[in-house]
């Protein structure tokens, strides 16, 4: 079975079309093309994948297909990218984007990035792709509707746009706005029929090309590189494999979490391994930001009493530096792979020792969940206002007051947002209510069961 992953750029039936016996999925994420492999795709096209909210298909796993003699094809959008970077490993680019990033005349992922709904409303664009008005401002000066200048003043004014704000509309607009000089009547009514989708040319191209490749029962190229199967793969896999963390495995986090130092020891072991295997590179904004929220949970609040800190602490200013901006890189790595982080976490815990412990009692907190008929609980399934929910957690479980800064405590324990910070709360108050309802005299629920190292 042929897998063919794809979105906004080329609607299902169109692969159809071209190439029977054929999986169509949606654009790929970390991990689904591994699944695939697993799943036993004898070749794979890539055309749409996702650039932000989840982590990106890794260049691993289409390493991991093609040892496994899997043909790999890529166009379009992210498999134009992914092709470009790893066409001299094996993996098959097709069309003129493609082209355009394996040259170097397209370096920035926005060229490919856009704006669209979701699936059950077809993936419709809500953006125009930065590819796309590209070939179309080159065809508009071909039908001589802009002049080559013109046609370059549009580009700027465009690659200088956040692409989900792209469109042809906002475009126009905002050339008039920087260059009135411009005539742009007569390309508004060229573009209806005009307009280029570059996108899809190239996504069509690559169906067109497997189905010659398979047609003519052609061999992949000879590998050219050994894999190496490191920690971080092994982590990716499991979490595929897996399909993420489970209720016992939350509820073991659960207690984790409630021991500050605990939980940053077990946070920075299990991230190593993440850590060992990508670099995280932070923009300068960031550590400002965070440099400055230091120096205001720490009452640093001039140059004196910062130096007088860091003498105490025997650092200097480039020392603290490089530890804040350790502590967001190790953010930033746990945020790219968060599945395989909880399951890195799980894997500590174990070599530790005293894993079965914390499991006996994620076991005992789940079917305190089950018979109370809340298996998932949510803060909107609680009879508590959600301002007091937050105090009580805070006060009575941490024994600490509510941080100022809340989406920053959110952050440095590794919720994927608030939301689940919220559900954490909601599980840990609905056993505490279990507790309280039995007659034990507690005012917080269970402390975890702490582990030493």
């Amino acid at each position: 079975m042929i897998y063919v992953f794809t979105g906004p750029t080329l609607h299902a039936d169109d692969v159809r079309t071209a190439l029977s016996e054929v999986e169509v999925r949606p654009p790929a994420r970390a991990g689904d093309v591994y699944l695939a492999c697993q799943e036993g795709a004898t070749g794979i096209g890539l055309i749409d994948g996702y650039f932000s909210g989840v982590p990106s298909v890794w260049h691993k796993e289409i390493l991991f297909a093609i040892t496994r003699d899997i043909p790999v094809f890529g166009a379009s959008s992210m498999g134009a990218l992914r092709a470009a970077e790893l066409h001299s490993f094996g993996m098959i680019g097709v069309g003129a984007i493609f082209e355009a990033f394996r040259e170097g005349t397209l370096e920035d992922d926005d060229e490919v990035a856009l704006q669209h709904g979701p699936a059950d409303l077809g993936y419709v664009a809500l953006s125009v792709p930065m590819v796309n008005i590209r070939a179309s401002l080159r065809r508009s000066v071909s039908a001589g509707v802009l002049s080559a200048g013109d046609a370059d003043c549009l580009i700027d004014v465009s690659k200088k746009m956040h692409f989900p704000e792209r469109s042809w509309k906002s475009l126009i607009q905002q050339t008039r706005e920087k260059h009135p000089r411009l005539r742009l009547e007569e390309l508004e009514n060229w573009l209806p029929t005009g307009a280029v989708d570059q996108k899809r040319l190239d996504a069509l191209e690559m169906v067109s090309e497997m189905a010659r490749f398979y047609r003519e029962a052609r061999v992949t190229p000879a590998q050219n590189f050994e894999f190496q199967h490191t920690a971080m793969w092994e982590t990716l896999t499991r979490s595929v494999e897996k399909t993420g963390p489970n209720r016992e495995m939350l509820l073991v986090i659960d207690q984790a979490r409630v021991d500050p130092t605990f939980y940053a020891d077990l946070r920075c072991r299990a991230a190593s391994r993440l850590m060992s295997e990508q670099v995280f590179e932070i923009p300068q904004a960031d550590l400002n930001r965070a440099m400055t929220r230091f120096r205001a949970e720490n009452r640093l609040y001039t140059g004196e009493v910062l130096e007088s800190w860091l003498a105490a602490n025997d650092l200097d200013l480039p020392a603290l530096e490089e530890q804040i901006a350790a502590e967001l890189r190790l953010t930033a790595a746990i945020a790219a792979h968060r599945d395989a982080f909880h399951l890195a976490m799980i894997e500590t815990l174990k070599a530790d020792g005293g894993y079965d412990k914390l499991l006996a009692e994620a076991k005992r907190m789940g079917m305190a969940l089950d018979r109370l008929g809340t298996p998932y609980p949510t803060a909107s399934d609680l009879d508590i206002n959600p301002a007091m929910l937050l105090i009580w957690y805070f006060e009575q479980v941490r024994n600490q007051a509510v941080p100022d800064d809340l989406d920053a405590f959110i952050g440095q324990n590794d919720f994927a947002d608030r939301t689940e910070f919220e559900q954490m709360m909601a599980r840990t108050y609905v056993l505490w209510q279990d507790e309280a309802s039995r007659g034990d005299d507690y005012d917080a629920p269970t402390q975890p069961l702490i582990m030493e190292r």
